[in-house]
């Protein structure tokens, strides 16, 4: 077993995870963090609108990896990555081009939400944090996400927010 990261945390009870997540973000980078988001396209192209639209000024640099643009100097640069295909950016990235903070609203899946693989390479940023909606589906997505974390060894941090 490989070292875990750092630090996991879940977020439940999460009522609005796009707002949830552009203050996620927004903290990391202000902190000087870069940042990889993980999740279904729609909440994702909805955190991208946010990322551009919602204070004036308050643009952060960000793209969407896709395995096309993997490597590229724009993405290179980028303060927030947004993802929607888990395995292949994780398997695609080693440590030294990943951010160092991990976002994950996963999906209602369980089968695609690869849980057991952003568990694995979770020991490659410094910060995961684990969003868990309140909807039935994203609870179960959640709780499998939790025993993946304890199987590898890891006690996340909850913090509740219904």
């Amino acid at each position: 077993m490989s070292e875990p990261a750092s630090s996991v945390a879940f977020h439940t009870g999460v009522t609005d995870p796009v707002q949830h997540m552009l203050r996620l973000v927004r903290k990391a980078v202000s902190l000087g963090s870069r940042v990889l988001v993980l999740g279904p396209a729609q909440p994702l192209h909805e955190l991208d609108e946010q990322l551009w639209t919602a204070d004036p000024g308050s643009f952060l640099p960000h793209g969407l990896w896709t395995p096309q643009a993997h490597g590229s100097t724009r993405l290179s640069l980028a303060a927030v990555w947004l993802c929607t295909q888990a395995d292949a950016c994780l398997q695609a990235n080693d440590s030294a081009t990943l951010p160092e903070v991990l976002i994950n609203l996963g999906t209602p899946s369980a089968q695609a939400d690869g849980a057991a693989a952003v568990c694995a390479a979770g020991v490659r940023f410094s910060k995961v944090i684990e969003l868990v909606p309140q909807d039935p589906a994203a609870r179960a997505s959640g709780q499998q996400r939790w025993r993946a974390w304890r199987e590898q060894g890891v006690v996340p941090a909850h913090h509740a927010f219904s």
